[in-house]
């Protein structure tokens, strides 16, 4: 066969294996979906981890809201999983003693939605007021200009002027027209209910006249009236105010003001050669102040009634000034208890943490026992439970931008509704789900010393270890680097949507891929995919990058967790399945997950997060290298030495008998036996010692002679052919023979 055809015939075999390889997947992914015991631990992997996710995306912006700094963040994360750590190890110890636990797991999902509610008493420890840029002045001339700050009664017009003479390059003028004291015109309160502003027009003469504007504030009381004089005699047109104007080079002697009326007056100042021609306060060429004749509108009738008084009204115009020219800086927030609240959240972060551990670690140990004694796929079921994040992280986000006032703490309230809400509706499913798995252990001490005098368990528990710090920095401070970046809330949790989706494929063929490429190789690979994944939030500029090597979560949680539980599982013995589930958990959720956030936090205080996340990024690929060359050296060959040694055994030569011709040599075995007993009754009754026990003294009698009927349990109904020893089967034919 030509190289050519060689070549093509291979391809040919690859793609029909890949094809069969795929349709069996599908058929087992049907079978899985459509049994029905396993119904009931989709829906719960759905809700239980759903509702964790809803949640665990946005707990760091909480914190950022509630005015909690990145490192304070950090000893939140550390100090909160100290106490839950213990939550697996609780949760083994309860599957190992217990094993029907359905009342505390129910009693246990409950309450941990009910603790969640405990967030909402939380008060800020810091908060950011929402100043205003600008300062606002009035300006008028008193005999020169005049600054007089509008309002800084309200936190955000706050302002502290500076002890000294600054000099403003320019400030614009608006407004400008001519306030009144007094109510130039008067007219009833019900006017302006329907109608916001009205321009009053009153001709004084054929050439000049006064336009008064009127409006309501807010409570509908009437506010002080501004009008405008207009002249149209071309003679004295200089008279008319200008809507706007510039000044130039203004000097405030700031250091010289009354601080209790707060008027500064402009000590220097020029403008340009056209507004000097049309206007100059200093020398008069347009009136400082102006009488406007005094109307009054009636409260039935539209008529105006003009009265002989007359209202005084003042030069006056707005300016605005940047607030960092004029004022000091504002302090950034105003701090409350910040003790108090980082303590009431560390309460609240430990309870909850402490029941989503033992919820979560209680009723994973019950799935994986319950899928090893029926011989059903973990990743499989576990699927849902990633769906179940896909769908409530951006639902949870989409309601926190919605009903939200945009980054205030009181936002993420909701959140936590929905949570409490979804672990309530679990509690209620899990009442339906047979939770009975497998007997108590004997000895938990026992099997802890057994599981850690094995090195492969050692070695998993150092790699789960690591990836847990991984998990935790990235899952607690990566929102916090995208919201820098400014990303949503909805995007956020979008993210969630994508990591689950990409883990999708990797939990349905984990074990497939286990058995095909070896359990430590996965979880080296996980490893990998973690450092890849640090290095590229630390490149991005734009936080929708982010979503790439969001994907590769798929790997890192998908494959790499699930790996890890489907190896403990056959490393462990069934007596201490459980406990090995609740020391992974332990050090991957507890002191892994509290180790990366103490480091991540603290890095991030003293360094930028784009370096941190690459610190993070070699301790991954270091650890990732160490394990896969440790299991290459020696796990590897004591799998192929231990494998060796079953293919031996199998490969002996065996000889088998039917069962016919067992049944007659056990009749032959019983009447020996009889002959033999009535001797040694003879020998006995004469004084002579009893005779010796022959070699095939083993085999089993029953108490009335007859050949023990466990030994016949695992015998075939029919001519199926049983294995016996050669030296058995030897030593019957010779007595055949004597016979």
């Amino acid at each position: 066969m030509s190289t050519r055809r060689q070549l093509s015939w291979r391809a040919r075999q690859g793609g029909q294996r890949l094809r069969e390889g795929g349709r069996m997947a599908a058929l087992t992914c049907w079978a899985d979906f459509v049994t029905p015991l396993l119904v009931p631990l989709k829906i719960t992997f759905f809700i239980i981890m759903g509702a964790t996710q809803c949640v665990a995306p946005f707990t760091t912006l909480l914190l950022r809201a509630l005015g909690l700094t990145v490192q304070e963040t950090g000893f939140v994360y550390t100090i909160g999983p100290i106490i839950p750590v213990f939550a697996p190890l609780l949760a083994g110890i309860i599957a190992d003693k217990i094993g029907n636990f359905r009342c505390i797991l129910v009693f246990s999902v409950a309450l941990s939605g009910f603790i969640s509610l405990a967030y909402l008493a939380i008060p800020p420890a810091r908060t950011s007021p929402n100043y205003s840029n600008k300062v606002s002045f009035s300006l008028s001339c008193d005999p020169g200009f005049v600054l007089t700050p509008s309002s800084l009664k309200q936190d955000k017009d706050k302002c502290v002027f500076f002890n000294k003479t600054v000099t403003l390059s320019s400030v614009e003028a608006k407004e400008c027209g001519y306030l009144c004291k007094q109510a130039a015109v008067e007219y009833p309160a019900k006017l302006l209910k329907e109608v916001k502003k009205v321009k009053l027009v009153q001709a004084v003469n054929p050439l000049l006249y006064h336009m008064c504007k009127i409006q309501n504030s807010k409570d509908n009381m009437p506010v002080t009236q501004k009008c405008f004089r207009k002249n149209l005699n071309k003679s004295l047109s200089h008279e008319n105010m200008p809507k706007s104007f510039m000044i130039h080079n203004l000097r405030l002697p700031l250091s010289e003001i009354d601080r209790t009326q707060l008027k500064i007056p402009v000590a220097n100042f020029t403008m340009s050669a056209e507004e000097l021609r049309s206007f100059e306060c200093l020398k008069g060429r347009v009136p400082k102040k102006i009488s406007v004749p005094k109307i009054t509108m009636e409260e039935d009738s539209p008529d105006f009634t003009e009265t002989a008084a007359s209202v005084e009204c003042h030069f006056h115009c707005q300016a605005t000034i940047s607030h960092n020219l004029t004022c000091e800086d504002r302090p950034h927030s105003i701090v409350h208890n910040v003790a108090l609240s980082f303590w009431l959240f560390v309460t609240a972060n430990v309870l909850s943490k402490l029941f989503i551990g033992l919820t979560y670690t209680l009723f994973e140990v019950a799935v994986v026992a319950i899928l090893k004694e029926y011989g059903y796929d973990y990743g499989l079921q576990r699927i849902y439970g990633s769906i179940g994040g896909m769908v409530f992280a951006p639902l949870s986000g989409f309601f926190i931008d919605h009903f939200g006032k945009g980054g205030h703490y009181q936002d993420y309230y909701v959140m936590f509704i929905f949570y409490c809400c979804l672990k309530v509706l679990c509690a209620f499913l899990l009442m339906k789900v047979d939770l009975r798995f497998k007997v108590p252990a004997r000895s938990l001490c026992e099997n802890m010393g057994n599981l850690l005098r094995n090195l492969e368990v050692l070695l998993l528990l150092c790699v789960v270890f690591i990836s847990g710090m991984c998990y935790g920095f990235i899952e607690n401070f990566l929102p916090w680097h995208l919201h820098d970046l400014g990303a949503t809330n909805w995007f956020i949790g979008c993210l969630t949507t994508i990591a689950s989706v990409a883990a999708l494929p990797f939990l349905a063929c984990s074990g497939a891929i286990c058995k095909k490429f070896g359990n430590f190789q996965a979880i080296a690979f996980g490893l990998v995919c973690y450092s890849i994944r640090c290095i590229g939030y630390s490149l991005i500029q734009d936080y929708y990058w982010c979503a790439p090597f969001e994907v590769l979560e798929g790997v890192t949680t998908g494959l790499l967790v699930t790996a890890a539980i489907i190896y403990g599982s056959q490393l462990a013995s069934k007596t201490n399945v459980a406990t090995l589930q609740g020391i992974l958990a332990t050090l991957h959720y507890g002191l892994g997950k509290s180790i990366g956030s103490l480091l991540g936090g603290y890095l991030m205080s003293k360094l930028k997060a784009p370096f941190t996340f690459q610190i993070f990024s070699g301790i991954s690929l270091v650890s990732a290298f160490c394990y896969y060359l440790i299991g290459k050296l020696l796990i590897m060959p004591k799998h192929a030495r231990a494998l060796k040694r079953r293919q031996e055994i199998m490969a002996m030569p065996i000889e088998t008998i039917s069962r016919k011709e067992h049944k007659k040599m056990s009749t032959l075995k019983r009447k020996e036996e009889t002959k033999r007993s009535d001797k040694a009754k003879e020998n006995e009754q004469k004084g002579q010692p009893p005779l010796p026990v022959t070699e095939n003294a083993e085999v089993h009698m029953g108490e009335n002679g007859v050949l023990d009927d466990t030994q016949m349990t695992d015998l075939p109904p029919d001519d199926t052919m049983i294995s016996l020893d050669e030296s058995f089967v030897e030593n019957e034919g010779q007595k055949k023979e004597k016979s």
